[in-house]
Parts: structure tokens; C-alpha cells; sequence
């Protein structure tokens, strides 16, 4: 409990200095998700809104990566441009290829089993598995020593 307190204070006060980021971040990453996914598209069709965003979900591993004590400088630097690329590519998968080209017309089942598996993926596992990537070891010592209550 002794790490771990001071992990969770440190996560509060780095997004919250984060959150004048926060608004560029979101304008900087749908600009370049659409622009990708605008030229990946067939003449005549465009993306004006982005049906999949996961600029927030960037930011929370942002956050994550950057609050974990003990982590070397390099580690960091590979995971937040790691981060940025998988996040954008997989947008960039879901507005360019996957609606401009492989998408049917009416949703089918396996369509919404896609699209739900996409956002249960990379928009909520996607930031703690590659937090867990890059900082196992730095995490598996602030649980040290914390005591989880079993039921039964």
C-alpha cells in the first residue's frame, strides 16, 4: 500500500495537468485519423465525422504510461509513440478500410461483431494491455506487498 498510494496521487495530479492538452490532442488526432482515412477511401466518399474515436482512450494510456514510477525514459518514449501508432491505426482501420470498403450496406451480425469487438478492444482493453506491456515489471513492484480480500 506503501507504492501504491503514491502511484494513484501521482495518476490524479499528471491528468490534471494533462487536461489543457487534452482539447489539441483530440483536434490533432481526429485531423490526422481523417486525413488518413480520406485518402484510403474510394473517389467520391469521405469521412467528415470520425465514427470511431479513440483519442480519450490515447489519453488515458498516456497517462498511464507517464504516471508509473521507475519506468527509464526510453521505455516511455517507445510506449507513448507505440501508443499514438496502434491507437491511430486501428481508428484508421475502422473509418478508412473498414467502412469505406468492407462494410456491407445493411448491418449484418458478423458487421456489429466487428464493430463491437473493435471498441470492447481498442478503446477499453487496448490502454491497460499496452500499459501492461510496457511497465509489468515497474507495476508488479507497486502491487507488492498490497493485500486483495478472497471472498468465501
Amino acid at each position: 500500500m506503501k507504492r501504491l498510494l503514491p502511484f494513484l496521487l501521482r495518476l490524479i495530479v499528471i491528468s490534471l495537468l494533462f487536461l489543457p492538452v487534452l482539447s489539441p490532442l483530440h483536434s490533432a488526432y481526429k485531423f490526422v485519423v481523417r486525413g488518413l482515412s480520406n485518402a484510403a477511401l474510394p473517389a467520391g466518399m469521405s469521412v467528415v465525422e470520425l465514427p470511431y474515436d479513440g483519442s480519450g482512450y490515447l489519453y488515458t494510456f498516456l497517462i498511464l504510461i507517464l504516471g508509473v514510477p521507475g519506468l527509464s525514459v526510453k521505455k516511455r518514449i517507445i510506449g507513448v509513440i507505440t501508443g499514438i501508432c496502434l491507437f491511430v491505426g486501428a481508428d484508421f482501420f475502422m473509418a478508412g478500410v473498414w467502412l469505406g470498403y468492407m462494410k456491407p450496406e445493411k448491418m449484418s451480425l458478423g458487421s456489429m461483431a466487428v464493430e463491437y469487438g473493435y471498441i470492447v478492444f481498442v478503446h477499453y482493453l487496448l490502454p491497460f494491455l499496452l500499459w501492461l506491456a510496457f511497465a509489468f515489471r515497474e507495476i508488479e513492484g507497486l502491487m507488492r506487498g498490497v493485500k486483495l480480500n478472497h471472498l468465501g
